[in-house]
């Protein structure tokens, strides 16, 4: 519209005025999921699905946006997952906040999805890993990388953008759906999250074991 009345001059203004309408609108959506799990009014509506399914989903959706920076996307599940007891909906909104920060903070890289059965305490389940190549985090900055509004540093924010909520609402999803999700990471040598949730093997199904939390 402003370019047909001749506003050119306006579009950089109304950009930026789009940007942080939508950035304001995340910032609302993820307190509100925040406050909703930590008062344990967090509504899932978990089923049995094809997690592999899911995954390609995901993957199409993530690989245009790996490509902004110039990264590499690929996804890795080397044997067939099976099926997940899960939010399918929340497992997505999960993985795609994963999947955003390591598109975001990676340039030139490589990025990767992978997936496989697991053991965690002797359960059944899935382990589903997001790996990048990017900038990393030092451990103090990893020690405080699930609380809330917690980013690298103030540079961070101002740099790549983000409400500093994703990865704390994250942790907390996991482990609404009975999971978990951990972070290792090293200054400019990438970062690795891996999401463990619960599913009910085939008899006689042969996994790798997740070692227990500490």
């Amino acid at each position: 519209m402003a370019r047909r009345k001749g506003l050119e001059e306006f579009i950089p203004d109304l950009a930026r005025i789009h940007a942080s309408g939508e950035h304001l609108l995340r910032l609302i959506n993820d307190i509100l999921d925040l406050s909703k799990v930590e008062a344990g009014r967090l509504e899932l509506s978990p089923e049995i699905f094809s997690l592999a399914t899911l995954l390609s989903d995901v993957a199409a959706t993530v690989e245009p946006l790996a490509a902004r920076n110039a990264n590499r996307f690929q996804l890795d599940v080397p044997d067939q997952p099976g099926e997940i007891y899960a939010d399918p909906t929340r497992l997505r909104q999960i993985l795609l906040n994963l999947l955003g920060n390591a598109c975001k903070f990676t340039e030139a890289g490589v990025i990767t999805l992978h997936a496989r059965r697991s053991l965690c305490d002797g359960r059944p389940g899935v382990l589903v890993q997001v790996r990048d190549t990017g900038i990393g985090m030092t451990p103090e900055e990893l020690a405080r990388v699930f609380e809330p509004f917690v980013q690298a540093d103030g540079s961070t924010t101002r740099k790549y953008g983000g409400t500093g909520l994703g990865l704390s609402i994250a942790k907390r999803l996991c482990e609404s759906m009975g999971g978990r999700l951990s972070a290792e990471s090293a200054p400019q040598a990438g970062t690795c999250f891996t999401l463990w949730l619960p599913a009910a093997a085939e008899e006689g199904t042969v996994v790798a074991a997740l070692p227990a939390a500490p």
